[in-house]
């Protein structure tokens, strides 16, 4: 018994999510109702690794099912008919009024392979320091800088908690050359 998909709930105030189920049979076979919640219609998300020389960018967002403000890298969910580098640099403009150069992909992760299927994007990026700054969408309280030497640091002492900014903290820093 193995059944497709079908919508418990939806909701499109905002940023569209969709609570869907499907009958399954475990190895055993036993069966059981599998859940997976879709956001943004499945489109794919981007986190932003926008670094200045030798410093990267966090922002604090709010994060109420969280229950509190987190320091993580700029995010979001993609919009129609855009790439994942576009929308990372969609983000970053929005978030922190910053204009990203010379965006590389520098791979891709699943938040939660058993629930939530979509896949993340991570681009870095050089940050335009010369160019202006635009208005912000109001999404972020506040921005600030910290030297990459310092993000194991602030990993291990949990000012780095947010799994969408480790798993991108992972792959920078697994890369073979930096630039």
């Amino acid at each position: 018994m193995s059944g497709e998909f079908s919508t418990v709930y939806s909701s499109t105030d905002g940023l569209s999510v969709r609570l869907e189920a499907a009958e399954r049979r475990a190895a055993d076979g036993a069966s059981y109702r599998q859940h997976r919640l879709v956001l943004a219609d499945g489109r794919r998300g981007a986190v932003i690794v926008a670094v200045d020389d030798d410093r990267l960018l966090l922002v604090l967002s709010a994060r109420a099912a969280f229950g509190g403000d987190l320091w993580e890298l700029p995010r979001g969910a993609g919009e129609a008919d855009e790439s994942a580098t576009e929308t990372a640099l969609r983000e970053l403009r929005e978030e922190t009024g910053w204009s990203g150069l010379e965006p590389r992909v520098l791979g891709t992760y699943i938040t939660d392979s058993s629930i939530f299927p979509q896949e993340v994007a991570v681009i870095e990026c050089r940050v335009d320091r010369d160019g202006t700054r635009t208005a912000t969408d109001g999404e972020v309280i506040a921005q600030r800088w910290i030297p990459i030497a310092d993000v194991p640091g602030a990993v291990q002492d949990g000012t780095i908690c947010d799994a969408h900014t480790l798993a991108a903290i992972a792959m920078l820093f697994s890369r073979k050359e930096r630039r």
